[in-house]
């Protein structure tokens, strides 16, 4: 099972349209997502507050996506991470 950390923020267009990507990227991948509110740590409110939503591979820390997310960039960089 892959396992992604979903950085978001309250009233984020964005992060609500990451929310059904990450849905259509679960149909095809088995994936477990941590949702993380970047306003109550200050220091990730600092590092993601203009980037969010941004994903993160929990395995590796490397960064999936971030601003506009879509399910093929997120099925592909799994798809990619064992070839």
């Amino acid at each position: 099972m892959e396992h992604i950390i979903f950085y978001t923020q309250p009233n984020c267009n964005l992060c609500d349209d990451a929310k059904f990507q990450i849905s259509f990227a679960k149909e095809d991948i088995d994936i477990k997502v941590t949702e993380v509110n970047i306003q109550q740590d200050d220091k990730l409110n600092e590092l993601y507050c203009l980037s969010v939503p941004v994903l993160i591979d929990k395995d590796t820390g490397a960064t999936i996506q971030e601003g506009n997310v879509d399910f093929v960039t997120i099925i592909d960089y799994f798809q990619s991470k064992y070839k």
